[in-house]
């Protein structure tokens, strides 16, 4: 989990970022990000969005305020 949340750690309070993006700063497989997402967004550290509202654009990720309170603490 250490190398996405450093990803999200490394962009300023408004990145947004794809999992595209994600999975390859991070150098993970799709299911793993997948799954370090939903635990991430349990936990309230990230947030999802969408967009542009066109049909299959893919959602983007937020670090939020308290997730990056927390990571940087770690």
């Amino acid at each position: 989990m250490r190398r996405l949340t450093d990803v999200f750690l490394a962009g300023d309070a408004e990145a947004r970022f794809y999992s595209r993006d994600l999975r390859r700063e991070a150098n993970i497989s799709n299911q793993r990000l997948t799954a370090l997402l939903e635990v991430l967004r349990n936990r309230g550290w990230i947030t999802h969005g969408w967009g542009e509202p066109s049909p299959g654009a893919p959602p983007f990720y937020v670090l939020t305020d308290l997730g990056r309170r927390e990571l940087a603490e770690q």
